[in-house]
């Protein structure tokens, strides 16, 4: 027999409501958690890079794109250089998207062109302790480049590398 509501005290009740709840999310974030489109990929992607959060932003780029710069002396000397400007300090920057709206163009069944078509991306800057506006793309208004997805074993992965895309978001946002 079930007890009724009125017969598990308010403490452990409250409890139980919590720990209901935090387990649906559990699930719920967990279901389905396969990039099961490449605008789904772009959005996480571009949450991450809003929260800096740069271990989400490595899993969305395909890993066969980033062991290739790496291999290469060039590729690697400039990653070198992204890796010293955006991750080797504390982030002295920070990205703020409003109201994205991407565009999504398949071009075979296994790649993808995704373009951000509206919304804003703002650039700020830590300067003197405070966060200063240094620029911003109206993507309804300023082309930004398409990002390029492959599917691999049924996910959709960015064929760009991370930083590189960091770093387009900071020139076009000064531009």
């Amino acid at each position: 027999m079930v007890p009724s509501v009125k017969a598990i005290p308010r403490p452990r009740l409250a409890v139980f409501l919590l720990s209901a709840c935090l387990a649906a999310i559990s699930i719920l974030s967990t279901a389905g958690c396969g990039h099961e489109s490449p605008e789904e990929v772009v959005y996480h992607f571009l949450g991450a890079v809003q929260a800096q959060d740069f271990n989400a932003m490595r899993s969305l780029v395909n890993p066969e794109a980033r062991r290739k710069v790496e291999s290469e002396e060039e590729g690697r000397r400039e990653w070198e250089e992204l890796r010293r400007r955006y991750l080797a300090q504390s982030p002295d920057w920070r990205f703020r998207f409003q109201c994205l709206e991407l565009s999504s163009r398949p071009l075979d069944g296994e790649h993808a062109l995704v373009t951000v078509v509206g919304g804003k991306c703002v650039l700020y800057r830590l300067k003197d302790d405070r966060w200063v506006k240094e620029g911003e793309i109206d993507f309804s208004r300023d082309e930004f480049v398409p990002l390029y997805l492959a599917r691999r074993n049924g996910e959709w992965y960015l064929e760009v590398l991370d930083l590189y895309v960091l770093l387009a978001l900071e020139k076009a946002c000064r531009e």
